[in-house]
């Protein structure tokens, strides 16, 4: 299959003799290597590359940003990078002050880099486009432009590689995380392999041969900025998004999932955890919308920026130091299910056999707690899913909560009668928490007193109450209330 590739130093370098070398190459390789396909890596100019996608021929691409106009272009088969993107130049930019004069600035970008399309989208801008970021990068050093639309680690590579002084440059503002992938054109005759190199992916990520390719160029990466780390297999690159003087409105983030965050017939995000974030937002005076991501990039954003809310989130000994914990929100039991009659007398996970396949979420704590304990982690997108995959023998065991199986099993009936609890691992809470990295104590002051005071007005005792009358005509699940937190089956003391 073929692999095209643009010419990015670390990531995919163009050769003398025509090869390409770099940490995206060596992924992609190695992930169709997995599905036994032999990838013919074919280095090409970023706008022809584009062109070539838009084809819809079977092929691989690396480095493709993913933005809103591209969505529905591709298939997006693994994030490569997680990456700050923002307005580099010698001079202070003031984006709010440019538009009330009227005025614009010239920015530098590589022609048909993705920063095109967000570029397009400010009215401060006059673009420029290069045809290589050696050339913006250029300009900007010669004062020919205002500013380049880049990243942190694009800066320092092509400043460093190219032997340039861009000690007068620096970021002037923050636009937001952007992130690359492989990527493939979204055709009939792609989906099938689309779909299965997804489910490649996270084989590849528990491989040895992933662990080398991490070996070989997470230094290299090093040795050009210290603000390099991976994340569940995405490389992020970059310092924390917002600048120390800057004032952002805080972030609001939840994964969704059945009863508690889920989206309604119109697209809207609902439920308990929902309803008592967003109150304890209003108490706090803090306006801002509620979003939704899976758990892998809401811990790669809340690890790179600051006052990002998350919900519902797990409070384990892994992440206490990551997160200002602000007010508990659900207590539930987190369980090993089997088949029914199989190893009835297995009372801890560590007494499970070696060759184990355990179904999790993708992207969940859970996942980690399978590796690390030295099993097959089984991850799916969805624990619906999940449980399926244990139902149908894809997976020994299901690493879930008991209030979840509740709620699963309402939906899939029958499915579940084979399946049965094994033992209990832990009792776990879940939290409204705070990114720790850059938040400032009076922020979580101000969340943690509001969640005090709301949780003791009548109005939250009006919401439970609501939405506890809710669940009980939906699901067979016992739910109570108890000091604050909804307890999923009897309560504990």
């Amino acid at each position: 299959m073929k692999v095209l590739s643009a010419n990015t130093p670390v990531f995919s370098e163009f050769q003398s003799d025509g090869s390409v070398k770099g940490y995206s190459v060596d992924f992609a390789t190695a992930l169709l290597d997995l599905a036994g396909i032999q990838a013919d890596v074919r280095p090409l100019p970023f706008a022809r590359l584009i062109k070539e996608l838009d084809t819809g021929e079977l092929m691989l691409a690396t480095g493709i940003g993913r933005t809103a106009e591209r969505e529905d272009k591709y298939f997006w088969i693994a994030p490569l990078t997680a990456n700050v993107v923002g307005l580099y130049g010698k001079k202070a930019i003031d984006l709010d002050l440019l538009t009330a004069q009227n005025k614009t600035i010239s920015v530098a970008v590589m022609r048909g880099d993705y920063r095109v399309e967000l570029g397009s989208e400010y009215p401060q801008f006059f673009l420029h486009q290069f045809n290589t970021w050696n050339q913006a990068v250029d300009a900007v050093l010669r004062d020919r432009v205002d500013a380049i639309f880049f990243s942190d680690l694009g800066m320092a590579i092509f400043c460093q590689k190219n032997e340039l002084d861009c000690s007068t440059v620096s970021r002037q503002y923050s636009h937001n995380v952007l992130y690359s992938y492989v990527a493939m054109p979204k055709t009939d005759k792609n989906r099938k392999y689309a779909t299965d190199l997804v489910k490649e992916v996270s084989r590849l990520l528990k491989r040895p041969e992933y662990s080398e390719i991490k070996r070989r160029w997470l230094p290299v990466l090093e040795d050009y900025s210290p603000n390099v780390s991976e994340i569940e297999g995405v490389i992020v690159l970059g310092k924390t998004l917002v600048d120390d003087n800057s004032q952002p409105k805080p972030w609001v983030i939840t994964n969704e999932e059945l009863l508690f965050s889920e989206r309604n017939k119109r697209g809207e995000l609902t439920g308990y955890a929902v309803d008592l974030v967003q109150s304890i937002l209003v108490e706090a005076g803090i306006k801002t919308d509620i979003l939704s991501a899976p758990w892998q990039r809401i811990l790669i954003e809340s690890a790179m920026k600051q006052d990002v809310l998350v919900f519902s989130l797990v409070r384990t000994a892994e992440r206490e130091d990551l997160f200002h914990w602000i007010t508990p929100i659900t207590q539930n039991a987190y369980s090993v299910f089997s088949k029914r009659g199989s190893n009835t007398d297995i009372s801890s996970l560590e007494n499970l056999p070696k060759s184990s396949r355990i179904a999790v979420l993708k992207g969940d704590f859970r996942q980690d707690i399978v590796k690390k304990a030295g099993y097959r982690a089984v991850p799916k997108d969805s624990w619906k899913s999940a449980v399926l995959a244990l139902e149908s023998g894809r997976a020994d065991y299901l690493f879930f909560s008991d209030g979840g199986m509740d709620i699963v099993c309402d939906d899939l009936g029958d499915k579940c009668n084979s399946i049965t609890k094994l033992f209990t691992y832990q009792k776990a809470t879940t939290y409204l928490a705070v990114s720790k990295k850059g938040t400032t104590p009076e922020l979580v002051e101000k969340l943690i007193e509001a969640s005090t005071v709301f949780k003791q007005s009548s109005q939250y005792k009006h919401l439970t109450e609501k939405w506890l009358a809710d669940y009980a005509t939906r699901t067979s699940l016992s739910l109570t209330e108890d000091e604050g937190v909804i307890v999923f089956g009897q309560t504990e003391y």
